[in-house]
């Protein structure tokens, strides 16, 4: 069981959630997401962006302009701080 906690999460399709522990099973898969209310043991915490999606699809910048319009964030702040994992 792995736990990743971010500012700004985005989950494949259309899951936007903010300030949010998203938990995955050992096979990688999303099991549940939460609202972060104090800190929980072994979390993995990162500054920036979370994305979750399907190792079989292509992120582009579309998507990730999108993303951040969304979140009303600007591609700057956020550039250098992208993690992206594949279920």
């Amino acid at each position: 069981m792995k736990r990743f906690y971010s500012h700004y999460t985005f989950i494949y399709p259309d899951t936007y959630l903010k300030n949010n522990v998203v938990e995955l099973d050992s096979e990688n898969k999303i099991v549940r997401y939460f609202p972060f209310c104090r800190e929980i043991e072994k979390t993995e915490f990162y500054s920036g962006l979370l994305i979750f999606y399907p190792g079989n699809i292509n992120i582009t910048e579309n998507l990730k302009t999108q993303i951040y319009s969304y979140f009303e964030i600007s591609k700057r702040e956020t550039d250098t701080n992208i993690f992206a994992f594949y279920e």
